[in-house]
């Protein structure tokens, strides 16, 4: 059953979404998959952000946005895509293990991405902040209760759970309780969870109705329920980062700011979260409320799953020179009015 349900749950991109070559590297699961990840870095950012994407985007849709998130915030941000989807469909290990989207599968990509950032990058885990959108919430919090519950763990600094679901059966059909064959049981993960989340959800959402986020919110323990979360009014699924721009990066900053407040001297000591125009070790929460000026604002609507506009963003600068066939199919793709495309792609399937 649990195969079945997941076979349902997860539609990736039909076609993978170009991504260049340097953008990204590879990943090897526990499960013998090879999954694509992308690090941005800020200069002397204090926190991290591992960002588990929503359902039917990959990493080449989202590499943009994260860029730009990642500027507005500050932060490192280390994105990754789940076992079949994304450029590492076509990796040759992969077809031949038949590697598939799963539950089990999100569980070990996670793992190897924060393997990554914590034995490879030597990022302090109380620097780690989870960031789960819509089916990212069910390895985002998967990830968050095994560390909760390791001896001897410092923790992670943080969770945000963006339009997270109670679980996948309860989305479906909702009986009020879990049961053996569901998948992501993300409300009996959260209830042990020791670090700090903020929950984001819209009021309107049509795929994972606003209860979820409610409910999700609700069984928090005291400890690590940050209020209050953004119940983001008359906005769906995935249209908040777009629609609600600028109030959606002060929600997020003002989050990492109870972060940085909330932590031991010896972690909040270390280098500021921002270089604009102050450190937010010395902004309070109160302060940044009234005063606009330090907080860095999108010029625009922040558009999640966006497709590379131009040849170049889908390719190293320099094409080989039999890379004639190549162009012909990217030009074809930036050609299309993908945003109209997108919004009833993503409308039905995340």
């Amino acid at each position: 059953m649990g195969l079945l349900i997941s076979q349902v749950l997860f539609h990736p991109p039909h076609i993978a979404t170009p991504l260049a070559l340097s953008k990204y590297f590879w990943l090897t699961t526990s499960s013998g998959s090879k999954i694509s990840a992308c690090y941005i870095q800020q200069p002397s950012a204090k926190y991290t952000i591992l960002y588990s994407h929503g359902n039917a985007e990959d990493l080449g849709m989202i590499y943009n946005y994260m860029t730009e998130l990642s500027r507005l915030l500050h932060v490192n941000i280390l994105a990754y895509d789940y076992s079949g989807y994304g450029v590492g469909v076509k990796r040759k290990e992969n077809k031949d293990n038949e590697i598939e989207p799963s539950e089990e599968n999100c569980y070990a990509d996670i793992e190897a991405a924060f393997d990554f950032l914590t034995n490879v990058r030597y990022v302090n885990p109380q620097r780690i902040v989870l960031y789960g959108r819509s089916v990212g919430s069910g390895p985002s919090c998967y990830l968050a209760e095994k560390i909760s519950g390791e001896k001897g763990s410092s923790g992670l600094a943080g969770m945000i759970l963006h339009s997270p679901f109670l679980s996948v059966c309860r989305v479906v059909v909702d009986v009020g309780v879990e049961n053996a064959f569901d998948v992501f049981p993300n409300v009996s993960r959260i209830r042990k969870v020791t670090c700090p989340v903020f929950i984001i959800h819209g009021t309107k959402d049509a795929i994972v109705p606003f209860y979820h986020g409610r409910c999700m919110y609700e069984a928090l323990p005291d400890n690590s329920r940050y209020s209050p979360p953004f119940w983001a009014e008359n906005m769906g699924h995935n249209n908040i980062e777009a629609d609600m721009a600028s109030l959606f990066v002060k929600k997020l900053r003002n989050f990492l700011l109870f972060l940085v407040s909330s932590q031991t001297p010896d972690v909040i000591n270390e280098e500021a979260i921002t270089n604009s125009p102050r450190p937010l070790d010395q902004i309070s929460l109160k302060e940044s409320k009234k005063d606009e000026s330090t907080i860095l604002l999108p010029k625009s609507k922040l558009i999640r799953n966006k497709y590379p506009q131009s040849v170049q963003e889908m390719t190293d600068d320099r094409l080989p020179s039999n890379s004639t066939n190549i162009v012909k199919v990217e030009a074809r793709v930036s050609s299309f009015e993908i945003q109209e495309v997108e919004c009833v792609v993503v409308e039905h399937r995340s």
